[in-house]
């Protein structure tokens, strides 16, 4: 089941993706050590400097996915119908922190790639009954203007610093309602015929 742990499981998953290419870097990879150098802390949080953290990943917004959240009942066995999950699309803030600015854009510059070469997330946390009724969940990059980046900064108090937004779209929490005891419907029919008076005004 994809359960409420769902948002920190992606949250690791994505960490752990970023750590893995980051740490086999030429140029940045030895400062890379553990995965505990990539936080999912506010950059606001780390703003007073912290020597082990290079990249904040930050999950700032959660909202509900508005085409996936309208599904209809989901038929488990011959009896039961199980209540549909609900989805929800989440948005990062990815901040690289490195030792200078030049260290930062090759840590954001390889990032981006790490992130495209696996947009499609694939883990075993992701098993639920009702995966099949789901699309693939998918990380991309989310286009926010320099006016809302300068917005999100205000948000947090701190200057703005070259930062990047990714989405992951649509994460899908299961619910947790009892399935109700009753068949779906499998088939409507609708009888259709002529009345007398539809015969007369002709």
């Amino acid at each position: 089941m994809s359960d409420y742990r769902i948002l920190q499981d992606i949250s690791l998953h994505i960490r752990g993706l970023l750590f893995d290419g980051l740490a086999g870097d030429d140029e940045v990879g030895g400062s890379f050590t553990s995965e505990n150098n990539i936080s999912l802390a506010s950059p606001a949080d780390l703003a007073d400097g912290n020597s082990d953290v290079l990249v904040s990943l930050y999950l700032y917004q959660v909202l509900p996915n508005a085409h996936m959240n309208n599904q209809n009942l989901i038929p488990i066995g011959n009896d039961q119908q199980q209540y549909p999950p609900v989805s929800l699309d989440l948005s990062y803030l990815l901040t690289p922190m490195g030792a200078s600015p030049e260290e930062d854009l090759v840590i954001l510059g390889h990032s981006v790639q790490i992130l495209a070469a696996n947009s499609i997330v694939r883990a075993n946390f992701l098993d639920s009954d009702f995966r099949t009724s789901r699309p693939e969940i998918r990380i991309t990059a989310n286009p926010v203007n320099l006016e809302e980046l300068t917005r999100i900064w205000s948000a947090f108090n701190e200057p703005y610093r070259l930062s990047v937004c990714y989405q992951v779209q649509a994460v899908a929490v299961d619910s947790s309602r009892t399935p109700l005891e009753e068949r779906a419907v499998l088939e409507s029919l609708i009888d259709v015929h002529q009345t007398t008076s539809d015969l007369g005004a002709r």
